[in-house]
């Protein structure tokens, strides 16, 4: 450690002032701020690659039929869930390697699943269980925290909070393009071919025309404390609310009202939706819960977890 002199104390003053003025001021700059610094600098490196054999901090969700696949940030990996609970794809701590930082997934339309890693700024392609993640951006982007595919399945979609931009790339790979200036935190196709967002800034929910790259505000006023993820189902949405405990739908002309709050869900972040249920990763409580759509009623997913 250097001594810390006035100077430097002076320099660690101005800092924490800048900082707070950015929380006081800035929610979506603050929010912001957290997220970048969560995914970019919490990584440390390892000398040995995981043994872990139960959720670590599960934090997305993507629903093929009866499997469930989610991505766990710190063990760091990709679950799989069918009657049991194992390890579909094992990444590594050390740092800035392949999948050392997990933290979006999507369902691949050819098999296996589309993996975010924040780390080393890629997007993979994990065609099966224990297969080598397959880059498909040669780092082009850089903070991936939310992944869809096009109902054609010929395109991957990509929210990018570095850039502040969403992105869209062909499903085999190559360089990004840029669809729409949406710093998107959770993305979904609708019937209609239409990208929905939830993004942390004054309009929470966008819906983007990826043709033309327009983009409405949908949902505005930020009726949620903090956003997470997004799916649709059929003619609405719902919305994860980290801060607020709690599951929000919405509706195309904006309309919010709370669908579930509270026990047990502590920190939702990442959620996906099938015909009958919403799954909900939740970190803080180490599992995915799903609900049912009808009754409400919660079940947890990942336990018990096996290797």
């Amino acid at each position: 450690m250097y001594p810390r002199t006035t100077s430097t104390l002076a320099y660690d003053r101005w800092l924490v002032n800048g900082l707070l003025i950015c929380l006081m001021f800035s929610p979506a700059a603050a929010q912001d701020a957290a997220d970048t610094a969560n995914e970019s600098d919490k990584a440390v490196p390892a000398t040995a690659e995981s043994n872990v054999a139960a959720a670590v901090y599960p934090l997305a969700v993507a629903i093929s039929g009866d499997d469930l696949y989610t991505v766990d940030l710190d063990l760091p990996g990709v679950w799989k869930t069918e009657a049991a609970t194992g390890l579909f794809a094992e990444g590594t701590k050390l740092l800035r390697k392949p999948m050392n930082r997990p933290r979006c997934v999507a369902m691949h339309p050819s098999g296996g699943i589309l993996v975010g890693d924040t780390a080393t700024r890629e997007i993979y392609w994990i065609e099966s269980a224990n297969a080598k993640p397959k880059p498909l951006t040669n780092g082009y982007l850089g903070i991936v925290m939310a992944l869809a595919v096009s109902p054609d399945g010929k395109t991957i979609y990509a929210g990018d909070a570095e850039k502040r931009a969403t992105f869209k790339l062909p499903l085999e790979g190559g360089k990004p393009e840029l669809v729409a200036r949406v710093n998107a935190r959770g993305l979904a196709f609708d019937s209609e071919g239409k990208l929905w967002a939830v993004t942390p800034d004054a309009a929470a929910v966008k819906r983007i025309d990826v043709a033309s790259g327009e983009v409405e505000d949908i949902v505005t006023g930020r009726p949620f404390q903090y956003p997470n993820g997004l799916c649709w189902a059929g003619d609405h949405g719902y919305v994860t609310d980290g801060y607020g405990k709690c599951i929000w739908k919405f509706t195309p002309d904006g309309k919010t009202e709370k669908w579930y709050e509270g026990d047990p869900l502590v920190g939702p972040v990442g959620i996906a939706v099938s015909d009958d249920s919403i799954f909900v990763a939740d970190p803080k409580q180490k599992e995915v819960f799903e609900f049912n759509r009808e009754t409400k009623e919660a079940k947890a997913r990942l336990s018990p977890a096996a290797k």
